[in-house]
């Protein structure tokens, strides 16, 4: 289905509670594929540039974004979310995943400045972890990837320079969702919440390959 306005991209996402970015579940809606002919990186036209909607979504608190899933960019309905990162976090906290070596140091590093923080820009997050150099790009890249594939933090906005340059602004899953909703869903009753919310929209082929990715069964 095409989308042609920000309340029409809304809907898709309650519709089918994971909506990639980008194409990159068989057989399953995007936004580029949906708003393939929009007025992309329009300043000009809000309504209408789906550039833009992205980071609408996040602050009207419709849906949470990010590299959930290996490193592609996806919405998740808010209503989702807390059982999509009970599924991808295994019910860990960040701090166990330390602890039993599952999670970089570099990671940990970005998640604490995160936290401490409550909302960061990506230019100060770099600065502040000491990952602001050019051989450091990499891995301050991989980190971010490495907690948003856990569910731990979110991309919750954009920042702009002088230049107009627009970078990231991240927050932890926990701050994003404060007060919204159960936080520690039990990783089972997760994997049942989803299977519920999946099956009825989603083809056998996107859902096979989603369940496949985490496990549901």
């Amino acid at each position: 289905m095409k989308v042609s306005t920000y309340e029409d991209f809304v809907g898709q996402v309650e519709r089918y509670r994971i909506y990639p970015f980008s194409a990159f579940i068989p057989g399953h809606p995007s936004l580029t594929e949906a708003a393939s002919d929009c007025d992309w990186h329009n300043d000009a036209k809000v309504e209408t540039d789906p550039w833009q909607w992205r980071v609408r979504i996040v602050k009207d608190r419709r849906a949470a974004y990010g590299k959930f899933f290996g490193g592609k960019l996806a919405f998740v309905h808010i209503d989702s979310f807390s059982a999509v990162r009970s599924v991808l976090s295994g019910g860990a906290s960040v701090e166990r995943k330390y602890r039993d070596g599952l999670l970089s140091t570099s990671a940990y590093r970005i998640f604490q400045a995160i936290e401490e923080a409550g909302s960061i820009g990506s230019r100060r997050l770099r600065r502040e972890t000491g990952l602001d150099a050019a051989e450091h790009k990499k891995e301050y890249e991989k980190a971010l990837i490495e907690l948003q594939g856990i569910g731990a933090i979110v991309i919750a906005g954009a920042d702009e320079s002088e230049s107009g340059w627009k970078s990231m602004r991240y927050e932890t899953a926990d701050h994003w969702l404060s007060g919204e909703m159960d936080m520690d869903m039990d990783a089972a009753l997760a994997k049942d919440k989803l299977q519920a919310e999946l099956l009825p929209v989603w083809s056998d082929k996107a859902y096979g390959y989603l369940a496949k990715r985490l496990k549901l069964g």
